[in-house]
């Protein structure tokens, strides 16, 4: 179904394409559950004049909970079905899970992507007095034509008129309407009563010619664990020995610090040290990943970090947590002998910018 074809006959008309994959945004009843169509969601909507709106629903519309990297491949299909149709795509999600949604299309579709895609959800149901859905698809619409008009390209989350990086987006709240930001990073454009555009990414005529590309090869069989000195390293010693993982993201301290004080296991002592040692010595990948919004891994800066980097571990440098579970899954599945080149390698304004002096 088409919305808002533009009758001013100089304005070059703007095709967006917008997918509905559920959320609270759409959800309705006690307790709320995903309902609402992309049609309905749109209806009482301003859109603007020289705008044309193909609406579509994903097969499965659920809460973001619910959202496996399977059903993102399966968007970033959909999109590429359609990529050369349309000027900019809007996707309409769930809160809880649309970090690693942003993530994910950013990997798959990397630098390829030459039009703006637009992640976007909202804190309270359609139906509720004072909801923020009407704000964040209106003020959604005003900014993808801005940048469709001035060529700007990647994803990115419209929350409450800033404008975030999808490769570095996080959710902070849960009770408030300005839910996300990008930790290191400023809005890259503000949906003021005028759209102004600070640091987003323009089109490349050549890789534009090129067309989109898409790798959707992500491993599947990656966990993260918080570590701290009370976490008993046989959460992972035990992972090893079934042989259920290939890759293991460990949230540590500081700059890459693994605790490395023993356990008690069985009738010998291991400590975390030992666990990631044990892990690499069976193929299986291990990630060092900072917990904080600045947070670089630097696993040489430590006594404990060198020791997990000596066990075979890498860093996952600054990237956020969502962004570090995508790319290492990417970078396992097409990368495995330059891991941590890969990962170090900034691709789409994932990783924080500048570098420290280490003389």
């Amino acid at each position: 179904m088409e919305f808002g074809t533009s009758t001013l006959g100089e304005v070059r008309t703007m095709k967006i394409y917008i997918l509905n994959t559920g959320g609270t945004l759409g959800m309705v009843g006690n307790p709320l559950r995903p309902a609402k169509s992309a049609e309905e969601l749109l209806q009482g909507i301003k859109v603007p004049e020289d705008l044309e709106l193909t609406l579509a629903d994903f097969p499965l519309r659920q809460d973001s909970t619910n959202v496996k990297h399977q059903d993102r491949a399966q968007m970033a299909e959909m999109i590429a079905a359609v990529y050369d149709r349309y000027d900019g795509f809007i996707i309409l999600h769930g809160t809880d899970s649309l970090a690693e949604t942003c993530a994910y299309l950013a990997m798959c579709f990397k630098r390829s992507l030459q039009k703006p895609l637009m992640v976007i959800g909202a804190q309270m149901t359609k139906d509720e007095s004072g909801s923020d859905v009407q704000m964040q698809i209106e003020n959604t619409l005003r900014v993808i034509q801005a940048f469709i008009r001035n060529q700007v390209v990647g994803v990115y989350n419209v929350v409450m008129g800033e404008v975030l990086d999808g490769a570095r987006v996080r959710k902070r709240k849960d009770s408030d309407f300005a839910a996300f930001y990008t930790p290191g990073k400023h809005p890259v454009a503000y949906a003021w009563p005028h759209i102004m555009i600070k640091g987003a990414r323009k089109r490349d005529p050549v890789i534009f010619m090129e067309g989109l590309r898409l790798q959707t090869e992500f491993e599947p069989s990656v966990v993260s664990i918080m570590v701290s000195a009370d976490t008993p390293p046989y959460v992972l010693t035990d992972m090893i020995r079934m042989g259920r993982v290939k890759g293991i993201i460990l949230e540590c301290k500081g700059a890459g610090n693994i605790p490395n004080r023993p356990w008690q296991e069985d009738n010998e002592q291991i400590s975390w040290i030992d666990a990631i040692k044990l892990a690499t010595e069976a193929g299986v990948h291990v990630g060092i990943l900072s917990p904080f919004d600045d947070g670089r891994v630097i696993l040489d800066r430590y006594e404990l970090g060198s020791l997990a980097k000596a066990a075979g571990a890498i860093s996952l440098e600054s990237l956020t947590p969502a962004m570090a579970d995508i790319k290492f899954r990417q970078g396992i599945a097409l990368h495995s002998t330059v891991l941590q080149q890969f990962i170090s390698t900034n691709m789409v304004g994932e990783l924080l910018e500048g570098f420290e002096d280490m003389g």
